[in-house]
C-alpha cells in the first residue's frame, strides 16, 4: 500500500522530474534535440523530407548548424540522409521495430539486473521517487509528459549500471521508437500496464534480486512491444510505418 499523496506535492515531485537539472547543450544539439522531438510527437512524418533551408528559417540560424544537427539524428538512426536528395525522416518497418524491441529488452534486462546486484545508494532513493511521480502522472498528466517521466527514469536506471557501454547503446535505441511508444502511451490503460512493469522492476531492484530485476525489465520492454505491434503490424504484414 502506498501512502497517500497530497496533490500540490504530488505537482512539485512531477514537476522536478519534468525539469530535470539543465544540461549544456550546443547549438547544433539543441536544434537536433527539437528536431527529434517534433518526430516523436509526429511533427514530421516517416520519409518526410527535412529541408535544411527552410529549418533554417524555422530556427533562426544558418545551414551550418542545421547540417550539424541532422548529421547526429543520422547517426541515431533517426534521419536518413542521401547525396543529392537530402534529409528525410528515417522510416522504419514492423521488422526493424521487432528487432529493436527485442534487443532492448534483452540489454534493457541486463541493466536492470546489475542496477539490482549494484543497488546503489544514490539511484535508488531517485527511482523510488520517480517511481511515485509516474503513479501520479499516470491520471493527471498528458502522454508526453509521461513518456518523459519514463525515459528520464529509464535513463538513470541505464546509469546505474557499472558497464558503461549499456547506455550509449540503448539510449539510441530507445529514441529509435519513442514516436511509436508515445502512440501508444496515449492510451491511460497502456500507461497502467508501463506503470505496473516499472514498479517490479524497481522492487527487484530494492531486493536486491538480480534475475527478477532482469526478467521484469524484458517483461516491460515487450509488453510495450505489444501493444505498438498492434498499431504498426507484425512482420509477417511487412508495411512501412508511412504506409500505416
Amino acid at each position: 500500500m502506498h501512502s497517500p499523496m497530497g496533490a500540490q506535492e504530488a505537482q512539485s515531485l512531477l514537476a522536478s522530474f519534468a525539469n530535470p537539472a539543465k544540461v549544456t547543450w550546443t547549438l547544433s544539439e539543441q536544434i537536433a534535440n527539437k528536431i527529434a522531438e517534433d518526430i516523436f510527437r509526429g511533427v514530421y512524418e516517416p520519409g518526410q523530407s527535412l529541408l535544411e533551408t527552410n529549418l533554417a528559417e524555422s530556427f533562426g540560424v544558418s545551414r551550418g548548424p542545421i547540417r550539424d544537427a541532422l548529421h547526429v539524428l543520422q547517426v541515431e538512426g533517426l534521419v536518413v540522409i542521401q547525396p543529392r536528395r537530402g534529409a528525410s525522416v528515417a522510416v522504419l518497418t514492423p521488422t526493424n521495430i521487432k528487432e529493436i524491441f527485442s534487443l532492448r529488452a534483452v540489454l534493457y534486462g541486463f541493466a536492470a539486473g546489475e542496477a539490482a546486484r549494484e543497488r546503489s545508494e544514490n539511484v535508488l532513493p531517485l527511482l523510488e521517487e520517480g517511481t511515485t511521480a509516474l503513479r501520479f502522472a499516470v491520471e493527471t498528466a498528458g502522454a508526453d509528459m509521461f513518456l518523459g517521466l519514463l525515459y528520464r527514469l529509464s535513463m538513470e536506471l541505464l546509469g546505474a549500471s557499472s558497464n558503461h557501454y549499456t547506455r550509449n547503446i540503448l539510449a539510441p535505441l530507445a529514441r529509435l521508437t519513442l514516436s511509436v511508444t508515445r502512440r501508444v502511451m496515449l492510451e491511460e490503460e497502456n500507461r497502467r500496464k508501463w506503470l505496473n512493469n516499472w514498479e517490479s522492476v524497481v522492487g527487484a531492484i530494492r531486493e536486491g534480486n538480480v534475475v527478477a530485476a532482469d526478467e521484469a525489465a524484458k517483461r516491460l520492454v515487450l509488453t510495450v512491444y505489444g501493444s505498438v505491434a498492434k498499431l504498426v503490424g507484425t512482420p509477417s504484414d511487412e508495411t512501412t510505418l508511412q504506409e500505416k
